[in-house]
């Protein structure tokens, strides 16, 4: 793939490249600040932007968003010593970001997506991926493997038949920011639309939504059933 390589620091950019490089891809171009990009981007063509977060000027979080309108086409990932933005990272459009000291094999995970979602192999579009505290680590985990959002004690916790772990943002920011990938069953949770199975129902007053990997059902609102059931109307193949 050819690639753009954003980033104030000389040094940083020449470890990138480097990386790149190694990894079979092109860098056909780089830029220090978001004019050079938008240069770049209309000079260049690059279908992947490596970005850092931290420029002088406008700071690659809302450079992201802009190119997200006007450059969709091309694959921004993020390259940042930060940890606590991944919500805003993909409110922005971003495809996935690496941390700060960028290692080999995690840039080579983020641009092996890119080039997934740019040529049809494997799935043809990667689905969202949501930063988890899981234990003492935090880990950036695709929303297939996320049955659930909960809120419990105040926190927010994804939950799935193999996996629990910690949001950094409250249910009704994922509602926004993740739009028809979830749908609201109660007050205190969201369900992953992609991984709903159906509806059963114990009693007249309980219903519980089913999920395909045989996770325990969540409990559904007298409030949110309806908009549940049409839900399950119109992605159910007869």
């Amino acid at each position: 793939m050819e690639l753009l390589i954003a980033d104030d620091e000389p040094v940083a950019r020449e470890r990138l490249r480097d990386l790149v490089t190694e990894l079979g891809h092109r860098v056909v171009a780089e830029a220090a600040d978001a004019g050079q990009v938008r240069t770049a981007l209309e000079t260049h063509r690059p279908r992947v932007l490596l970005l850092d977060i931290e420029m002088p000027g406008e700071r690659g979080i809302e450079l992201a968003g802009e190119l997200a309108r006007s450059h969709p086409e091309v694959v921004v990932i993020l390259v940042t010593a930060h940890e606590d933005f991944g919500l805003q990272a993909f409110e922005a459009g971003v495809r996935d970001y690496v941390l700060k000291p960028v290692r080999r094999e995690r840039l080579e995970q983020a641009l092996e997506r890119a080039r997934h979602s740019m040529d049809g192999s494997g799935q043809p579009d990667e689905p969202p991926a949501i930063r988890l505290r899981i234990g003492r680590r935090e880990e950036s985990v695709h929303l297939d493997a996320i049955d659930c959002f909960v809120t419990e004690d105040g926190c927010v916790v994804a939950r799935g038949r193999e996996l629990e772990g910690f949001v950094e943002a409250r249910l009704q920011d994922l509602e926004r920011a993740l739009g028809d990938e979830v749908l609201r069953v109660h007050r205190g949770a969201l369900a992953v639309a992609r991984n709903v199975a159906g509806l059963e129902t114990r009693n007249a007053g309980d219903h519980r939504l089913r999920f395909r990997d045989g996770h325990e059902p969540v409990p559904v609102s007298r409030r949110q059933l309806a908009r549940v059931r049409e839900f399950l109307r119109r992605h159910t193949r007869v």
